[in-house]
């Protein structure tokens, strides 16, 4: 190992604890007229926390997002 690399390996590592807590997974229903419906939704309050992914419904009306695990139901009409 080099020098460079072991003095880094042993540094003491800070922690930024004025970060923001990632939100749990939540479920949310959406109507046809919220198409096309993408994760993270706008009114979250971390909408910037992963890239924008559109959702895909399966036949019963359901998606989730693969990067926080959010949950969308389509409304019956």
């Amino acid at each position: 190992m080099s020098k460079q690399v072991a003095k880094q390996a042993t540094e003491k590592q800070t922690v930024n604890n004025d970060v923001a807590e990632p939100e749990q997974a939540a479920v949310f229903t959406v109507s046809a007229s919220d198409m096309p419906v993408s994760c993270p939704m706008p009114e979250q309050t971390l909408w910037n926390q992963h890239p924008r992914v559109f959702m895909a419904f399966d036949e019963e009306g359901r998606a989730s997002c693969p990067y926080c695990g959010n949950r969308f139901q389509l409304a019956k009409s």
